[in-house]
């Protein structure tokens, strides 16, 4: 069974760096409306998923903004920053400050200048919802020269993974309006988490994994989003084996798959999936072996 997401940052006992001010903002919210129903217009209440900006600083320069939901935030921007290959160990994380009154996120970090110069430079405004941003999608097509060894998985865990994160109780089930994104071991979902856009989900999954320091090379990243170029980077860059999606995949995602061993598994739904073998991963069906 999932962790349960109610604690924003379970296991991170090891993280002393990161702390919170304020109260975080609710997650749904209820706005009058109305609904229309067989033939009939009623007043109601419909419940949203609340969207915030917030304002990433790194050392005191001002990177970005991002528009999200407003939990695991900590997660959130360390998961860029590791996308962006800015962090590349915990240890280098000397405070994260989240300040939910001022809608700030601020980092301090011991890295050396030509990594943070990475985000300094202007980014780039992506294909992702709720105004995914990803700054540096070339790094993430860099062969892979390392060793890998593949994950080994029967076809059904990738079909339970899926199930587990389609039914999941979360804000989803009641707002139908974020994406969420899991990692998984073959056996078991560990932790689920959701946000407004699928680069922001899936930044939340690679945050929590760094954090918290869970090995990662032998796990699943799924996604309920599309898996474009910068789901891939993140997934490469995290060194994940395996990206898993309910939905479908870019052709330029599959390309830099190829390119840096990462499989690539899209339309998981009922009993079927589509898969793009790489490497990273040997799946095992139910057919007799020798």
């Amino acid at each position: 069974m999932p962790i349960d997401t109610e604690d924003p940052h379970v296991g991170m006992e090891s993280v002393h760096s990161i702390r919170e001010r304020g109260s975080a903002p609710r997650t749904i919210v209820e706005h009058a409306g109305f609904r229309y129903v067989d033939g009939t217009l009623s007043d109601t209440g419909i419940s949203l998923a609340r969207e915030v900006p917030y304002t990433l600083f790194v050392n005191d320069h001002e990177i970005l903004s991002i528009a999200t939901l407003p939990s695991y935030l900590a997660e959130l921007f360390t998961g860029f920053l590791v996308s962006e290959g800015v962090l590349e160990s915990p240890d280098e994380i000397e405070e994260c400050d989240v300040d939910h009154g001022s809608k700030l996120v601020r980092f301090e970090i011991a890295v050396p200048e030509q990594r943070l110069e990475a985000v300094l430079r202007q980014g780039m405004l992506t294909s992702g919802c709720a105004g995914g941003m990803v700054y540096s999608v070339q790094t993430g097509v860099l062969p892979r020269t390392e060793p890998r060894v593949p994950l080994r998985l029967r076809c059904e865990a990738i079909l339970d993974r899926m199930r587990e994160l389609d039914r999941f109780p979360g804000i989803y089930k009641v707002t139908r309006g974020v994406h969420a994104s899991s990692v998984a071991t073959p056996e078991q979902t560990i932790i689920i988490l959701e946000d407004l856009g699928r680069h922001n989900a899936v930044d939340k999954i690679v945050g929590y994994c760094f954090l918290n320091r869970v090995e990662t090379s032998d796990k699943l990243l799924l996604t309920t989003g599309r898996v474009t170029s910068e789901v891939l980077t993140k997934a490469g860059r995290s060194k994940f084996p395996i990206v898993v999606s309910r939905s479908s995949a870019s052709s330029m995602a599959v390309a830099m798959a190829e390119n840096v061993r990462v499989d690539v598994v899209t339309y998981v739904r009922g009993n079927r999936f589509n898969y793009f073998s790489f490497g990273g991963a040997e799946l095992l069906d139910n057919r007799p072996r020798p």
